[in-house]
């Protein structure tokens, strides 16, 4: 399937249009891991194969043998067909797999019949670790929906991973049940059993009428050293359809859903020690720390789940990267903390086209549990702030009725923050950074035609009590936003037409309603706004975005659509979602060829283009542009991808960050990459983007070598460098006031910078595994020919900016920072003056974390976290020199211990 990746470059534009294409399949490690798509999308719908339940008194024991008496009563799936490299065509090797149930469970047995046993890819990973390895997967659509499913997986090694597919074609991988499996080995190939029980899976109660239940299933074999999947029920080589195109097993008669109750408490003990001096009243040489919470999950009804966390902590999540963001918008991270992974699925809503690379949703989890976002005023020496705001609690319902309904539903509260100062004087004191705030999301999907069509209700509410005259006064006390979505296929469904119509609505006192119209998302403050302005006595505002798309999904190789947004200028989601840009309408078209099957030197490949522009409210054009590019696999299994990218001149509404809108350069990008064959013990790798701006000087190149080395079974070491340079001739660097107005001051940058992201993980059994993650970080950027806007929408790009003369800027050092003087009028006195934006910035973050599942559900982890970081006010970048530093900047380190242990009840 062909997506629009938007992004947001570093000179402000409002919105950044670069298209690739992602190619789909069946989601998750159920899914194609390339480009195998087009085909016939119907070929299976009339002859989906169907397996007979068989109940059993006497169940077979999980030891990966298949000799018990009970799999000779089972019928057999076999005759599976490829889905990758060549859909439809016969599997390389034979597969039966044979499925029973009992009162509490269901039991799986595959036989995995290989003619070279020796050529078996067995890997060793910890679990839901994605690996390249023989695998076998079982997914049951137990609602039955044509939607949605519960996938488990099982390596020959025996390692587990699992999943919850949704919306047909997309998985959460974070979704995690409690189940048994055991795999073996022998001359014939390899076995796996699997015990799942009905307490993991959601479906309708048929044990008091009986009735019998018909459910959807399907199976899958990965042929590692051919990079073969092979599937039960044939699925469409386009990756239009995944668990619509399940096949069935029937006639299963008097199962009672189990409404499970599973509690899962922790204890946690950690102990920091962080440099500080003794002068610090709130300094510690060594941190302790003990805590208990956890969490609770309980069936309510048949299909409803209730999820509940108790002062949650997630010490063992990997660290989030180092970035250097120069733009006025936010970095996003995604999100790593378990309880909001699991069983997300239900509360995405992207507000931009799929898969918008800017991310931008109306929930966006890691509000909750953010930093404090008050600050401690001077004349403070010495300040005590919290890292985080501490959850104190979060709920979630999630589930699927019989009758088509998905609901969703979740609520968390987090505490009060407070940030500690000391005068210089001793005198100590307190200030509120966070008041006490509540977030809550809901969702409701209600399913038509099998789930070829829905239509869904979403609504999000922040709330929390703030004193206009606090210190915490620039928050708003509500924001709410809601709406409604749809999605329908129809011509045999080749085609879906999908929409949504979304508002929102934020009060607060005027200093925050304030805040809110002059940040990056909207500028109001924007002087040639003509449409639109800041009114400083608004207590409230509102706004709304709708979304039309139109696209072909299915039935040929040919896949093309249109797309079709508006966002108003009031839109405003940032207290629980993700938002970048508002006030604009675009529109989109693209279109692909996507070849699945083998062709030439080709195991597959793609071409995609698409075309775009777009206004703002006013009716300024913002951007127009269009580009090219491909991905594709080569025979011998290694992977390439390229694309060009051309947008035209248009105004940057955002770039003087509040000032006058700027006539923009058009720009260039490109990118190509290369990897070798994932199977070997070694493979490399590297990805190449170059772009930059057609008439000044601004260019961007950036280097990223990929090694991945496996020399066994056991051990994986990534190590993922990082080399880029970026040179902007027109670099925002402050807007300084004098008596003549404001100074839009901007500068040519030079920026260096250079990482190195290692993953080491070492399994020791399935069940006990060592990850080591690892990144030291450098970028430098220096300033110089600086400049101040003068004519902002001038044709010629030099007539826009005057360059300060010799004489006129002038650098001086303060307690060991620069600051530049202006003397813009030339009087012989200072006008204003501007701090050097200049930096050398070092960092290494690293985590070590042994994780041990001492049984199923419970898991001990032990976890070291090293935090390194250093700012100098000094663009200078010597490689060797940078490195070295690193190793002498002081350190923060964290040793933790926490254990968790499921109980079933």
């Amino acid at each position: 399937m062909s997506f629009l990746l938007f992004l947001i470059d570093g000179a402000g534009r409002p919105r950044r249009w670069t298209a690739v294409v992602l190619c789909t399949g069946l989601a998750g490690p159920l899914a194609a891991q390339d480009a195998t798509i087009g085909g016939e999308t119907h070929a299976r719908a009339a002859a989906a194969p169907a397996l007979q339940a068989v109940r059993t008194a006497d169940p077979p024991r999980i030891d990966g043998r298949l000799d018990d008496a009970a799999w000779s009563d089972a019928p057999v799936a076999g005759d599976f067909v490829q889905f990758r490299p060549d859909p439809g065509r016969p599997a390389s090797e034979r597969t039966e797999v044979r499925m029973l149930y009992t009162d509490d469970a269901v039991y799986v047995g595959a036989r995995m019949f290989d003619s070279d046993p020796g050529g078996i890819i067995r890997r060793l990973a910890r679990r839901d670790e994605e690996v390249t390895t023989d695998a076998f997967h079982v997914a049951i659509d137990s609602y039955f929906d044509h939607r949605t499913a519960f996938r488990f997986s099982i390596s020959v090694a025996g390692v587990q991973r699992d999943g919850l597919m949704f919306a047909d074609t997309q998985e959460d991988p974070e979704w995690d049940a409690v189940w048994e499996s055991a795999t073996r080995t022998d001359e014939a190939g390899w076995t796996a059993e699997l015990r799942i029980p009905f307490s993991q899976l959601r479906f309708a109660n048929t044990g008091g009428d009986g009735g019998a239940s018909t459910w959807g299933i399907n199976f899958r074999r990965d042929l590692a050293r051919l990079e073969e999947a092979s599937v039960w029920s044939p699925l469409p080589g386009d990756g239009s359809r995944t668990v619509s195109a399940f096949g069935t097993w029937r006639d299963l008669e008097g199962i009672e859903p189990h409404r499970h109750l599973e509690v899962r408490p922790y204890v946690l003990s950690s102990a920091t020690r962080a440099p500080g001096t003794a002068d610090n009243p709130f300094y510690s040489p060594t941190d302790m720390r003990q805590t208990v919470g956890g969490d609770l999950k309980y069936g309510i009804t048949d299909n409803l789940t209730l999820n509940l966390t108790v002062n949650p902590d997630f010490g063992q999540v990997e660290a989030d990267p180092s970035v250097v963001n120069l733009t006025a918008f936010e970095t996003f991270f995604p999100e790593k903390r378990p309880f909001f992974q699991e069983g997300a699925d239900i509360f995405q809503f992207s507000i931009g086209p799929p898969d918008d690379q800017n991310n931008e949703a109306l929930f966006y989890s890691r509000r909750i549990g953010r930093p404090p976002r008050g600050s401690v005023a001077s004349p403070a020496e010495y300040r005590d702030v919290p890292a985080a705001t501490r959850i104190l609690g979060a709920a979630k319902l999630s589930g699927k009725t019989a009758d088509g309904w998905s609901i969703g539903f979740l609520n968390a509260l987090t505490s009060r923050e407070t940030g500690q100062f000391a005068t210089r004087a001793g005198a100590l004191g307190e200030q509120l950074l966070e008041p006490v705030t509540n977030y809550a999301v809901g969702r409701v999907i209600r399913d038509f035609r099998d789930g070829e069509s829905a239509i869904g209700l979403v609504a999000t509410a922040t709330n929390r009590p703030v004193d206009a005259a606090g210190p915490v006064g620039f928050l708003a006390d509500a924001a709410y936003a809601g709406g409604v979505d749809f999605r329908h296929r129809f011509a045999g469904g080749d085609y879906e037409v999908s929409g949504h119509l979304i508002a929102s609505l934020v009060s607060g006192n005027p200093e925050a309603i304030e805040r809110i119209q002059r940040s990056s998302v909207r500028y109001f403050q924007r002087p040639d706004r003509a449409h639109v302005g800041l009114d400083p006595s608004r207590t409230r505002l509102a706004g709304s975005v709708t979304r039309l798309d139109f696209s072909r999904i299915g039935g040929g190789n040919w896949r093309y659509g249109l797309f079709a947004e508006s966002r108003s200028p009031g839109f405003e989601i940032n207290d629980l979602g993700f938002l970048q840009n508002t006030d604009y309408r675009t529109g989109a078209v693209w279109g692909s060829y996507q070849q699945f099957r083998p062709q030439g030197p080709f195991r597959n490949w793609v071409l995609s283009s698409a075309a775009w522009s777009g206004w703002n409210f006013g009716g300024e054009r913002l951007f127009t542009g269009g580009m090219l590019n491909g991905n594709f696999q080569l025979r011998n299994f290694w992977r390439g991808s390229f694309g060009f990218n051309h947008e035209g001149s248009g105004l940057a509404t955002t770039a003087l960050r509040g000032g006058p809108a700027l006539l923009q350069p058009a720009i260039w990008s490109s990118w190509a990459g290369v990897f070798t064959d994932s199977r070997k013990p070694v493979q490399v790798g590297a990805f190449v983007n170059l772009g930059g701006e057609y008439r000044t000087e601004t260019r961007s190149r950036g280097v990223s070598p990929q090694v991945t080395i496996q020399p066994s079974s056991r051990f994986q070491l990534n190590l993922g460098p990082y080399f880029g340079w970026n040179d902007q001739d027109w670099q925002y660097v402050a807007q300084p006031r004098s008596a003549a107005g404001t100074h839009y001051v901007f500068a040519r940058l030079r920026q260096q910078t250079v990482s190195l992201t290692t993953r080491l993980n070492y399994t020791f059994s399935p069940d006990l595994s060592l990850q080591v993650y690892a990144q030291p970080f450098v970028s430098a950027g220096s300033y110089d020919r600086w400049m101040e806007v003068d004519e902002p929408r001038a044709q010629r790009f030099s007539d826009r900016f005057r360059t300060y003369g010799e004489g006129e800027i002038h650098r001086v050092e303060v307690n060991g920072f620069g600051l530049y003087q202006v003397d813009a009028d030339r009087d012989g006195a200072f006008d204003f003056r501007f701090g050097d934006p200049s930096f050398n910035i070092k960092a290494l973050r690293s985590n070590l974390v042994l994780r041990w599942q001492y049984r199923p559900g419970s898991t001990l982890f032990l976890v070291w976290s090293r935090d390194q970081q250093s700012f100098v006010n000094n663009g200078s970048f010597d490689f060797r020199r940078d490195v070295a530093d690193i190793a002498r900047i002081p350190s923060t380190n964290v040793f933790l211990v926490k254990f968790e242990h499921w109980l079933g009840l």
